[in-house]
């Protein structure tokens, strides 16, 4: 747990993706231009992340506009990096 806390802690793209996703599924479109990063960083990031289970993609079949919601680990993660960076 301590090396996904540090994961999320060390990358500002994937913990701004991580608060994003707090409030309702997004698309990596999205996402992008509300953390103002380009799409395919944004992309390389959620896949980081699903594959350390803190994000999930709910449409896998979907080629374009894929939606991504946080997982119940990524919440935890998430509240445990807010208390230390706040």
């Amino acid at each position: 747990m301590k090396e996904l806390l540090s994961y999320v802690l060390s990358g500002r793209i994937r913990r701004k993706i991580l608060q994003s996703l707090q409030e309702v599924e997004k698309t990596p479109t999205i996402l992008a231009k509300e953390i103002q990063t380009h799409q395919s960083t944004t992309s390389r990031a959620l896949a980081d992340l699903e594959k350390q289970s803190l994000v999930k993609c709910l449409t896998p079949n979907v080629k374009l506009s894929r939606l991504y919601a946080i997982t119940e680990r990524g919440k935890k993660i998430l509240q445990k990096v807010n208390k230390i960076i706040k």
